[in-house]
């Protein structure tokens, strides 16, 4: 059986946001696919050493709701998912943009992201 391709977008850096693409992501490296993280300019804060999840207005009981049931942390997770062959990469992130990585990422540009998207067996964005 040919390994599966999946790619996963990060469009967002809401904590409602970051963790469907960072769950998508585990439970696809840990069936045995090759598995492609992007990150847009938004989501690639979710890469920043001095992220913190804050949720969208309205929804701040996520915070607790997470706090209160142990779930990892979104850097805890990308640890996860780098130490289980997920690739990590930047979309068209400007270079005067002053990150520090909590993990390496390659930079790409957006056409590299859907060219691999076109021939992934499975194609998600958050």
């Amino acid at each position: 059986m040919d390994q599966k391709k999946v790619v996963v977008m990060a469009l967002h850096d809401e904590l409602e946001s970051v963790y469907p693409p960072l769950n998508i992501a585990l439970g696809a490296a840990s069936s045995g696919a090759k598995v492609i993280l992007a990150f847009s300019r938004k989501g690639v804060n979710i890469l920043d050493k001095r992220y913190i999840s804050v949720p969208s207005d309205d929804l701040e009981y996520l915070s607790n709701a997470i706090s209160d049931f142990g779930v990892s942390s979104v850097h805890e997770l990308l640890g996860i998912a780098v130490e289980m062959g997920v690739q990590l990469y930047v979309v068209d992130l400007d270079i005067k943009d002053n990150f520090e990585f909590v993990h390496p990422a390659e930079q790409v540009p957006i056409k590299w992201v859907l060219n691999e998207a076109a021939s992934a067996d499975l194609f998600m964005h958050f």
